[in-house]
């Protein structure tokens, strides 16, 4: 199951344009397009007259015509013309989406639309901020998303899955902290006085020890925001003194698609070399790279459980964030569940 009474990113703000966007979003077919005052629409994608996918039609001035017999729906999902006849069949009307778009991310609310809250939206507000530079992309995964939260939850995978970018030998060595709020988990690590591994020295433009950091904060369903960063050693970074650090700030949420498969968002917004095309490119090439070492690692993850019994098989200590986020998205479907059975 997934959870549906939830925001999750239909797309980034600049995937919609001027064309109708098709996607799938909890096992539902979704069409999406932007209105003329760039306001956005996300519809059903099934034509009520015949099942026709409403993303194989076109745009006209009244709304998304079917592309089979060219019923036309506006932005509520009604059907506001049927070619041939002047009335418009009663029940023909396709189910509208709620969306909300803000900092550079189009957010779409997949349950019941009058438990929808946009305060509940993560706060990404990095991703637009002037004074952070981002880079970002999005890719299918083949594996449920609850897998990508575990990964992220627990980052001592970093010197085995990403050696030559984002690894260093110290991470596996440095316990985390884990707390666990009513929607959230957080996991903290500090790494002191240690080499900071490729990326970091790529970033910093000097080989030197430091004090590294990795804050992870997830949020139901499938929203993580990671403060990471470092600081030359003795330079007032774990007492809270950032001056002389770089830092970044990595937001990732998962849109299910269905029980195997997701779509994978993720935002790299750092607050150093903000002006540098260059740097852009750079860090554009280096972490798309070192996620795309996670996919193979998730895709693989996924087939293997798909055909074996009863996967799970043990736990260790450097699973505790991660087991506290699956305590949290299991306690969230139990109340789904009971919800559901309370409305039939």
């Amino acid at each position: 199951m997934v959870l549906y009474d939830q925001w999750y990113i239909a797309a980034f703000a600049d995937e919609l344009q001027d064309e109708i966007l098709a996607r799938t979003f909890c096992h539902q077919p979704v069409v999406l397009y932007r209105l003329d005052d760039g306001g956005v629409v996300a519809l059903e994608d099934r034509c009520c007259h015949r099942h026709l996918p409403l993303s194989k039609g076109k745009l006209t001035d009244n709304g998304l015509q079917c592309g089979y017999h060219g019923l036309t729906f506006d932005r509520t999902g009604a059907c506001v013309s049927v070619p041939g006849q002047s009335l418009v069949p009663p029940g023909a009307h396709v189910r509208p989406y709620r969306t909300e778009e803000r900092h550079g991310l189009i957010w779409i609310w997949m349950g019941d639309e009058r438990n929808s809250d946009p305060v509940e939206i993560p706060d990404y507000h990095w991703i637009d901020d002037p004074a952070w530079a981002t880079v970002g992309g999005s890719i299918p995964l083949k594996a449920h998303y609850m897998l990508s939260i575990d990964n992220l939850l627990d980052l001592t995978h970093e010197y085995y899955v990403h050696n030559s970018t984002l690894g260093a030998e110290a991470i596996a060595d440095h316990p985390v902290r884990t707390e666990r709020f009513d929607s959230s988990v957080r996991v903290t690590r500090w790494i002191h006085d240690e080499d900071p591994g490729p990326f970091w020295r790529m970033a910093l433009g000097r080989d030197i020890d430091c004090d590294r950091w990795q804050i992870v904060n997830f949020h139901l369903p499938s929203h993580t925001m990671l403060d990471v960063g470092v600081a030359p050693t003795k330079t007032g970074a774990p007492k809270g003194d950032r001056s002389q650090a770089i830092e970044g700030r990595v937001c990732i949420s998962l849109t299910p698609i269905d029980d195997r498969n997701s779509w994978y968002f993720w935002a790299f917004c750092r607050n150093f070399r903000t002006d540098d095309p260059d740097m852009d490119t750079t860090f554009q090439k280096a972490v798309t790279g070192a996620y795309m070492e996670d996919v193979t690692v998730l895709e693989a993850q996924q087939a293997m459980m798909d055909i074996t019994e009863n996967p799970w098989k043990i736990d260790v200590n450097a699973d505790a964030g991660q087991l506290a986020g699956r305590r949290l998205y299991d306690d969230a479907l139990r109340r789904q569940e009971s919800q559901l059975q309370a409305a039939e």
